[in-house]
């Protein structure tokens, strides 16, 4: 009898265990995601630069960490046009750069980039989600991702993360033929290939001012668009300047694209994994912006030290 209480007892006392565990899982176990705004081709320092108005529009929807997507200034290694972009960035943000050829055009802007940034590429995470900005403009192996950034790249993408997004300057297959990573064809398709494989949801370039998104073996590919800069096909650079908005959406990301008059021009979300996304047309209702804290901002193992906070 006392045997039989003594198992009775531990057997509540396992259950007891187990509806604790279950009970701390909940709050610690659930991830935050941080709305963020991605955008492309601001060429700070160009006459027709969107780029005060896309901070503008980051302060009214309340978006702390931008992703860019290249062509940041547009005079490569102007120190002044670079402390202007910071300037008008403004403190309290975290800024991620993949560099585009405004921004480094041969080993001296390279210098001048690295006296603002810590290094030229780089990911971070965020819960479940790997983010990583690649640098198609290195001295010597311009247009392509090639040497130790792919052998880094390979293994970046090794890592077991639920989404892998992938964002660069120069599109791999760009809307002008010979304008991206198409000049190197069979570096560009082995680029393409390891994104099929490694399960990348989304890439995103910018470099053509013009936005563009398409599928490809599963892969969505986005051109962003530009936020200043020549525009060879648009006339009022009110509609055609374009920036992305990116929220979590349950099992997913959903993306609103808007240009600087605030009209929706995309809507599309991506899944896990190549060959999961889905487009809606300008006209149906955009998904409700993010209210993410950038408290809830949590980046992973080394990734922070890339993030830059201005």
């Amino acid at each position: 009898m006392k045997e039989s209480r003594r198992r009775c007892g531990r057997g509540w006392g396992i259950l007891l265990l187990v509806a604790l565990c279950l009970l701390l899982a909940v709050p610690f176990g659930r991830a935050e995601y941080t709305t963020f705004a991605v955008v492309s081709d601001t060429h700070l320092g160009a006459p027709n630069s969107a780029y005060p108005a896309f901070i503008q529009a980051m302060e009214a929807e309340k978006i702390t960490l931008i992703i860019h997507v290249g062509d940041a200034i547009n005079t490569p290694g102007s120190v002044s046009q670079w402390n202007r972009f910071f300037e008008i960035t403004g403190p309290g943000r975290i800024l991620h750069l993949a560099p585009g050829n405004h921004d480094i055009q041969g080993k001296q802007s390279l210098r001048v980039y690295l006296t603002f940034f810590p290094t030229s590429y780089h990911a971070f995470a965020e819960g479940d989600t790997l983010f990583i900005l690649l640098n198609t403009e290195l001295p010597g192996e311009e247009g392509m991702i090639a040497g130790e950034q792919l052998a880094w790249l390979t293994t970046e993408l090794e890592r077991p993360f639920r989404y892998k997004l992938v964002f660069l300057h120069e599109p791999l297959f760009p809307v002008i033929v010979g304008h991206g990573l198409d000049r190197h064809k069979e570096a560009r398709d082995e680029l393409h290939r390891l994104f099929v494989q490694r399960g990348v949801s989304l890439v995103v370039a910018g470099h053509d001012h013009i936005y563009q998104r398409r599928q490809r073996d599963g892969v969505t590919y986005v051109i962003a668009g530009a936020a200043g800069g020549y525009q060879e096909f648009f006339g009022k650079n009110g509609e055609s300047f374009r920036y992305m908005v990116a929220t979590r959406a349950g099992e997913g990301y959903s993306f609103v694209v808007k240009d600087m008059e605030g009209t929706v021009r995309d809507l599309f979300s991506v899944t896990d994994g190549p060959g999961r996304s889905a487009g809606k047309q300008p006209g149906q209702a955009a998904p409700a912006p993010g209210a993410s804290a950038f408290g809830n901002y949590l980046p992973a193992g080394p990734y922070g030290t890339h993030s830059l906070a201005r």
